[in-house]
């Protein structure tokens, strides 16, 4: 009763701020796309921090939960022929070291990061890419943004991760056998890009360039360029060739625009598959107390606009490019978050979503939403206390919602374009408490979805609408229905009790979602939207209108209760340690 009550409280107290109700608004939706950028269903994945992947994988193939098959299932069902995006990386792997001939467990802590307090190094093996291809098989496709460190940039180990042992490999068996030692070939076709460097922008300030009084980026670049110099011949063969390296991944003191200026682009211009950025709204770095903002700041759609215009003039350069521009780790605020706003709904579900269609619609192609280890506040899900891979009901949190909800909301094997409708002015008025995107077949150019968000305070059982109103002409529903999808929750301050469609997982363990009865879980609804329609929209939430039918879900991959190590991975990550003592016996 107390928990119920407090939270209750805070979310009078904290949320009570900017409300300017909208009555009937009346949506102005172009009939083409406003832009020809064109995003994917898998727009968002998720980044994981590579010291703590053991806490939700576990520490080999056999020990893979069960339950975090089913979260990252549920969300691969949703992306059509899509892979599911995850990000192995941080600033763990940066500062990690990899070892060819560890086993199980795939990751060990080890030491600390002096120059960050926040960074915890790690030892990791060949184990992990077994999981990796283990975990895209359970789920039905994933596709793998994989760090390589620049933080000792003549470490041995970098074209060991990606391709071979070492540099003076010469028998041509011997670099077919390492084949099934590393990253690319244990990969294969579910390896998007490396990501060569983490934040290079923050190594001054953390201590990792003592010997340079001024850590440039034409530093950097040549950085950059000795690394991927030693990847043109591995036992996978010349990794540049493969036009699959990912950078600068600059977060905070640098110009994206003034190093593409420098030329890193035009560098690196055959062995960019991406260009990298990552940002968070605020930095909690340095304790509680010094946050610039608090909740208010997320209710408000036009600072989505703004925080998304960030680095503008380089985006603008990047997206006239040949590279796609990625958003590689973001969240609410960095270091782990605030407790009592990034674990709250309107946080972690609404802004969320929020801000990714932002993304979506300035330019970036793909975007990655970071979870870190137990007991941080804006992960996706908690996992049960115990060993790793073990039993218990987990907890799913706020983060998770937007994942599911925007595999739907860009719903279109074409893709989609998606455009900011600035619903009453909501990119430049921040009082106002509605927002809206309407989301284009790239083909077609019809309009697949609309989505439509009420920011306003107040409980769901209090019983707030706004009415969305959608003029005739604007959408062609083939029934001359449309269907209505709803993300609701009990309040802006709960962490739990949050639905998409009528079902949730709150209160459930195993990251299936179960129908629900409560107030604020509110089920699909048919409108007949033939000649225009009106849509209520319960606050606090959002809805999308579907007028292409409802998004089809994949069938669940079948998969065993647990997963067994298999001979062939008994085989091969042995065959992987006994290659890797060979190596550092300098036997071949």
């Amino acid at each position: 009763m107390w928990a119920s009550l407090f939270s209750a409280l805070l979310s009078t107290a904290c949320f009570s701020n900017y409300h300017v109700a909208v009555a009937d608004v009346v949506l102005s939706v172009p009939q083409t796309p406003s832009s020809s950028h064109i995003v994917k269903q898998n727009f968002l994945g998720i980044s994981f921090e590579l010291s703590f992947m053991d806490e939700y994988f576990g520490n080999d193939t056999s020990t893979i939960p069960p339950i975090m098959t089913n979260y990252l299932q549920g969300i691969r069902r949703r992306l059509g022929d899509h892979p599911l995006r995850l990000r192995v990386g941080g600033n763990s792997m940066d500062t990690s070291v990899y070892d060819s001939n560890q086993g199980s467990p795939m990751v060990q802590l080890r030491g600390v990061d002096t120059g960050n307090i926040n960074n915890q190094p790690a030892n990791y093996g060949p184990v992990l890419w077994d999981v990796l291809s283990r975990v895209s098989s359970n789920i039905g496709g994933a596709s793998y943004l994989v760090g390589l460190s620049l933080m000792k940039p003549d470490d041995p180990a970098v074209p060991v991760i990606a391709g071979q042992c070492i540099d003076t490999l010469a028998l041509p068996i011997i670099k077919v056998v390492l084949n099934t030692a590393h990253a690319t070939q244990k990969l294969g076709s579910n390896l998007d890009a490396f990501l060569l460097g983490n934040e290079p922008d923050l190594y001054t300030k953390h201590g990792h360039r003592p010997g340079i009084a001024n850590y440039t980026t034409a530093i950097y670049i040549d950085e950059y360029r000795s690394v991927a110099s030693r990847l043109t011949s591995t036992s996978a063969g010349n990794l540049l060739a493969k036009n699959n390296l990912a950078g600068p991944t600059l977060c905070c003191h640098w110009n994206l625009d003034r190093l593409l200026d420098d030329g890193f682009v035009s560098t690196f211009n055959n062995e960019l598959k991406y260009v990298t950025v990552q940002h968070y709204p605020q930095n909690n770095c340095f304790g509680p107390g010094k946050n610039r903002y608090q909740i208010p700041y997320y209710r408000q759609h036009a600072n989505v606009i703004t925080l998304a215009a960030w680095q503008g003039s380089g985006i603008s350069k990047v997206t006239s490019g040949k590279q796609p521009l990625i958003m590689s780790e973001f969240n609410s605020a960095s270091c782990g978050g605030l407790p009592g706003m990034s674990d709250t709904y309107v946080v972690g579900s609404m802004w969320t979503i929020d801000y990714a269609l932002q993304m979506a619609a300035v330019g970036y192609s793909a975007a990655f939403i970071h979870t870190r280890e137990r007991g941080i506040t804006y992960n996706l899900f908690t996992v049960p206390d115990g060993p790793n891979g073990g039993p218990g009901p987990w907890t799913t949190n706020p983060t998770y919602y937007p994942l599911v909800i925007l595999a739907e909301a860009l719903d279109s094997q074409n893709g989609v374009i998606v455009t900011d409708l600035d619903v009453g002015g909501s990119k430049t008025n921040p009082n106002i408490t509605t927002a809206g995107y309407s989301i284009h077949d790239a083909t077609s150019k019809v309009v697949r979805q609309l989505v439509l968000f009420n920011y306003a305070n107040v409980s769901s059982s209090d019983g707030q609408l706004e009415t969305f109103t959608i003029p005739g002409g604007i959408l062609s529903p083939p029934s001359g229905k449309v269907t209505v999808r709803y993300l609701g929750a009990e309040h802006m301050g709960t962490a739990q009790n949050i639905a998409w469609g009528g079902q949730t997982l709150a209160g459930v363990g195993d990251g299936e979602f179960v129908a629900s009865q409560a107030s604020w879980a509110r089920p699909d609804v048919q409108v007949d939207c033939n000649n225009g329609c009106t849509i209520e929209v319960p606050a606090p939430g959002l809805a999308i209108v579907f007028s292409q039918g409802s998004p089809l879900l994949r069938d669940k991959v079948a998969k065993p209760s647990s997963a067994p190590l298999l001979v062939g991975d008994v085989l091969q990550t042995s065959l992987s340690i006994i290659l890797g003592l060979l190596c550092t016996m300098s036997l071949f």
